[in-house]
């Protein structure tokens, strides 16, 4: 029986293309949880779209290394620890949350055989 669900899990695996997503984005959400900026920023590319708050773009890795709280409030760990990313079909994910009276939506894309932290923005509800 339990050969009988491997198989069938692995086929559904397969069948949906899991490209390691599910499995590097409980890595970014421990690395968000526990400060860890690097791992975060890894792969990702700057200037990079922020729009958060006054915020409208982070400049450069450093900058949001050296800042990682200012840019990763309590807020959005909350967001990142909840979030079930969804895949586009440009190959791209994201997860979409509201707060504060608007919509925020967090983006990821392949990278190097990975993944990367590439957006935040923010609209209307």
């Amino acid at each position: 029986m339990k050969k009988l669900a491997l198989l069938l899990l692995s086929s559904v695996l397969l069948l949906r293309g899991d490209d390691g997503f599910a499995k590097w984005f409980q890595h970014f959400q421990s690395a968000v949880a526990k400060g860890n900026a690097d791992f975060v920023t890894e792969r990702a590319e700057f200037p990079m779209d922020w729009e958060y708050g006054s915020t409208r773009k982070i400049e450069a890795r450093a900058v949001l290394v050296g800042k990682f709280d200012f840019y990763f409030t309590d807020e959005i760990k909350r967001a990142v620890a909840n979030g079930k990313p969804q895949r586009l079909p440009s190959g791209d994910y994201m997860f979409t949350w509201k707060a504060r009276g608007n919509e925020y939506s967090m983006y990821f894309k392949p990278s190097g055989g990975s993944f990367a932290l590439f957006a935040l923005s923010e609209g209307p509800p």
